[in-house]
């Protein structure tokens, strides 16, 4: 919500994308897929236990979404396989800079 003002998977992806790939250089992020389907692909060096917590993560803002998603694990990568994301939608957005309530000043 901080970031992009919304709660969608595109916001979830783009945060997974930018804060632990890019940002904190914690795994590689790739990702493929088409209108029905989204595989997302996290490459690590951290070994099958250590990583749980970014499926399980990854898992439960889906579900907030009411998305499906299957996870497979192994010692170097997290594939998150997302289903039904032709519904996906936006659960919350922020209010715009012009709804916004006025202060005194």
């Amino acid at each position: 919500m901080y970031y992009f003002h919304k709660f969608d998977l595109e916001s979830v992806l783009k945060i997974f994308k930018v804060i632990g790939a890019e940002y904190s250089n914690v795994y590689i992020y790739s990702e493929f897929g088409d209108d029905e389907s989204r595989t997302i692909v996290l490459r690590h060096g951290m070994g099958r236990s250590a990583f749980a917590y970014y499926g399980v993560s990854l898992q439960a803002l889906c579900n907030r979404l009411g998305l499906k998603m299957e996870l497979e694990e192994s010692d170097d990568q997290l594939i998150c396989k997302i289903l039904g994301t032709n519904l996906a939608k936006v659960v919350v957005q922020t209010r715009s800079t012009n709804d916004q309530p006025r202060t005194r000043g």
